[in-house]
């Protein structure tokens, strides 16, 4: 007769509702504290990429000057007849960024090509270019390397041409007047100015600082803007006489709409902001960065005046100097040293912050 032999074993207690509320507490915290580290590296990551993206666009813009007598970029933005009055005098043709001249150079040959230079309405057009697709379709391409992965805006944005619709300035208050445009989150420096479309007066001028007044659609006043792009045509290497290591070239510009009410501020984009269209690839360092003065408007959401170097970067906006390196810039930066930095040939001493 076999005999079972018994083995007794301790039994386990278990949890108890203290302790499981404790284990849950310290787990929370745990997520607390990772989940910020997580966010950062992220948005270090976001960061990174639109670094890459100001790089590649200052190169483009060396490449096409090595080509072109040293033109960083040619705006088109209209010529203007003085004879036929400020409302009827633009000229319906070459209504282009200087975007669109270097995407050559930004591996974007083939839709170059595709654009048709010829049609009279310009980015809106609907006359069929080389390649059977009009500008109107082109202008909808989205381009990563024209928006910064931390802008929360669609990269495909309606009513995005104010300024030009079809082919003639329009000063339209409802954006959607317009098709949609894939956006540029990118914008070449006219410097510090007021001027045409761009002379919001929420900033005052500072002491040591000379902001002049450009009429965009006037030929022979741009020779005022003093950085390195201008609403027509462009500025050469040469011409950038406070060195290409001191001046800005291309900067982060949400196209921020701003807000009419106290304490509002309206993150949709302005109805400015295509990369096709002349006045969307353009932008000045008058006002402050990442400004979110809610006074800005006095009326309507549409209002592009305003807008300027901004990002969704926390503490400031990143740009690429001439000389193609890229910087964060802090949104405390001081006022004339953003005004020295602004200026191709101002002689101002300042140190690159």
């Amino acid at each position: 007769m076999w005999l079972r032999c018994k083995r007794e074993f301790p039994r386990r207690a278990a949890f108890t509702l203290v302790e499981l509320l404790v284990v849950i507490a310290i787990i929370g915290i745990l997520i607390a504290l990772l989940l910020p580290a997580v966010q950062a590296a992220r948005e270090a990551a976001r960061r990174s990429t639109c670094t890459n993206n100001l790089k590649q666009l200052a190169l483009a813009l060396h490449n096409y000057a090595d080509k072109n007598k040293e033109t960083l970029g040619h705006s088109q933005g209209g010529g203007y007849d003085p004879g036929a009055g400020r409302d009827n005098g633009w000229v319906s043709h070459g209504h282009f960024s200087w975007i669109v001249s270097v995407l050559p150079y930004m591996e974007q040959t083939p839709l170059y090509q595709a654009i048709n230079f010829l049609d009279p309405q310009s980015n809106t057009g609907t006359v069929p270019g080389p390649s059977g697709r009009t500008n109107r379709e082109l202008r909808q391409t989205v381009l990563s390397a024209l928006i910064c992965p931390s802008n929360d805006q669609p990269p495909l944005r309606q009513g995005q041409n104010r300024g030009y619709v079809n082919g003639n300035f329009d000063d339209a208050n409802n954006v959607n007047e317009a098709p949609p445009g894939a956006g540029t989150d990118y914008v070449g420096s006219l410097g510090h100015i007021f001027g045409g479309w761009r002379d919001c007066a929420a900033i005052p001028t500072f002491a040591g600082t000379q902001s002049p007044w450009v009429d965009g659609s006037v030929p022979n006043e741009q020779i005022n803007c003093n950085g390195v792009f201008k609403y027509i045509g462009g500025f050469a290497l040469r011409d950038i006489i406070d060195g290409t290591s001191n001046t800005l070239g291309v900067f982060e510009d949400m196209h921020w709409r701003g807000g009419n009410t106290p304490g509002q501020f309206n993150r949709q984009p302005t109805a400015d902001s295509c990369w096709m269209s002349p006045l969307s690839a353009l932008g000045n360092t008058r006002n402050l960065i990442n400004n979110r003065n809610p006074a800005w408007l006095q009326g309507a959401t549409w209002e592009p005046r305003c807008h300027g170097w901004s990002s969704n970067h926390p503490g400031g906006a990143q740009a690429a100097l001439v000389d193609g390196s890229v910087r964060f810039f802090s949104e405390t930066m001081d006022h004339v040293v953003r005004y020295g930095i602004s200026t191709r040939a101002g002689g101002e001493s300042v140190t690159m912050p």
